[in-house]
């Protein structure tokens, strides 16, 4: 049973279990104030911004600014499931909205490509759009590499997003609204407002807590477990992202009925890995070299039980020794 399976089999089995879990399907149009408030405060972060030195406007970037950047992003994804407004024009151009203060253009790509990520999830060979090529699995192996190919990988291993999305005017829209944003920042805002913007969002899908999201939804932690959830207090500044079994087994469940849809089922998901902490986990991928990039599902072994051998192992020769 591959990953997609594994889901849809969950959401059959839930469904018998569970019918009223239907009620919490459908769109939640109070994302789009979310959208608005958060793009506000990102926007009024960037001029901040631009009155820092240099030193202090990346610690700012990184330390501050990427907690609505991540923001952003998942809301991002929220209209890219069109989850907000019942037509499909009305989530593209909001998810273009959420998209701007980030300054890097992606909204419109990165809705076509996580539509594969569902359909093709664990395929490693490119038709999953956010799994790591086996080409980036076998080269990048120590700290720095991890920390380089974490950060930059997506720009550098061209066949990650592995499927063209094609130039359409949603995308025109896409390109020419963040430039356009671009520009005014640049001409009010000066350079370090500029950089803010893109370095917040670096970080925040990049070596920083939030980041850690990448590495915790699809690293296999228990065989047979292709995704896990993350149930911990960063939630509450991400929009219940960390409910990511849940979404890959509901994903025409808004974000703000995740928790319903957990309680109404716990049987399905309480017994499950459930990472606790991003931040342990993102630190731990870049310094210890017992994590791996082919731990992502569908390429290599399950960190967790490896993990849980070796030091199974350690401790019995510790014992003997003794």
């Amino acid at each position: 049973m591959n990953a997609f399976e594994w889901h849809a089999e969950r959401r059959k089995a839930i469904l018998r279990a569970h019918p009223e879990v239907k009620s919490l399907y459908g769109r939640d149009r109070a994302t789009a104030l979310w959208i608005a408030g958060v793009a506000a405060l990102q926007i009024a972060l960037t001029f901040f911004a631009g009155h820092l030195s240099w030193p202090a406007m990346l610690a700012f970037a990184y330390f501050i600014g990427a907690f609505p950047a991540h923001a952003l992003g998942v809301l991002v994804h929220e209209a890219g499931h069109n989850l907000v407004f019942r037509s499909t024009a009305a989530n593209k151009l909001l998810a273009i909205a959420a998209n701007v203060p980030l300054g890097a253009p992606a909204a419109i790509e990165f809705r076509a490509q996580h539509a594969l990520h569902h359909r093709h999830l664990g395929d490693a060979d490119g038709k999953d759009t956010q799994a790591p090529t086996r080409h980036e699995a076998r080269v990048v192996k120590s700290g720095v590499a991890k920390l380089v190919s974490f950060t930059l990988g997506r720009f550098y291993f061209k066949s990650r997003p592995a499927n063209h999305v094609a130039f359409d005017r949603f995308m025109a829209i896409n390109w020419i609204a963040c430039i356009a944003y671009g520009i005014v920042v640049l001409w009010l805002g000066g350079p370090k407002a500029f950089c803010f913007g893109l370095v917040a969002g670096l970080a925040a899908f990049g070596p920083h807590t939030t980041g850690a999201r990448r590495l915790s939804e699809h690293l296999t932690a228990r065989r047979g477990q292709p995704t896990n959830s993350y149930y911990g207090i960063l939630n509450r500044i991400s929009f219940d992202v960390g409910y990511h079994v849940e979404h890959h087994d509901f994903p025409n469940i808004p974000w703000r009925r995740m928790r319903a849809l957990k309680k109404m089922a716990p049987e399905f998901y309480n017994p499950l890995y459930a990472v606790r902490s991003w931040t342990w986990l993102v630190v731990s991928y870049f310094v210890d070299s017992r994590y791996r990039v082919d731990q992502y599902i569908g390429m290599g072994g399950a960190w967790v039980e490896e993990l849980e051998a070796q030091r199974h192992e350690a401790t019995s020769s510790r014992d003997h020794v003794i």
